[in-house]
């Protein structure tokens, strides 16, 4: 990044919070450049003791099964992005239950690292059966973990994220918590152990 995105003036580096970062000069600008950031969401949706995958049909890794998810929108909640992303990908309409993990990774990109939440959400099936576009996805069903087991190149988070939900009681998840009204306001949702 070498302009500012809300001025346009070039930046310099300065030190801000703790390291030296991208920073705009221009006085009442304050622009500081954090990083690099971006949240995904998936969902482990089980029926009958089987759960949902899909086979991806886009590079990096075309061909190999994984839960469905993908990003967040900046101007979408998680919880109604993972049920979209369900839907696209697989065909099924699901609600969220809960939360049972979530993974942080840092990975290079061109201009440097790039940091990316991914939450894994326990949904229930609410209709539709597994369908595939040919294209995002050449593959979607419903599997039991012994079939797993036999599939090439299913994805190792989904894996442990199938196991866990199976295991994990529902009271148990992290849910959304609507229980203190001074913490709700647009755009926010607040996960917290069930009671």
């Amino acid at each position: 990044m070498n302009f500012c995105p809300r001025c346009g003036t070039p930046l310099i580096i300065q030190f801000e919070g703790g390291r030296d970062r991208p920073a705009c000069p221009k006085e009442g600008c304050r622009y500081f450049h954090f990083g690099d950031f971006s949240m995904g969401a998936g969902g482990v949706v089980i029926r009958d003791n089987k759960a949902l995958l899909i086979q991806r049909g886009w590079n990096p890794n075309r061909g190999a099964w994984q839960l469905p998810g993908g990003y967040v929108e900046a101007d979408e909640e998680i919880v109604p992005a993972v049920e979209r992303e369900v839907f696209e990908e697989a065909g099924v309409e699901a609600k969220v239950q809960d939360i049972i993990g979530f993974r942080h990774s840092i990975a290079g990109s061109i201009g440097g690292p790039s940091a990316n939440i991914y939450v894994v959400f326990r949904l229930t099936p609410v209709s539709g059966e597994p369908a595939f576009d040919g294209d995002e996805t050449i593959g979607a069903g419903y599997f039991s973990l012994e079939e797993i087991a036999e599939m090439d190149r299913v994805q190792g988070l989904s894996v442990w994220a199938i196991r866990r939900a199976l295991e994990l009681p529902l009271e148990e998840g992290f849910g959304i918590d609507r229980s203190d009204d001074t913490l709700t306001r647009p755009g926010w949702m607040l996960f917290a152990p069930k009671d």
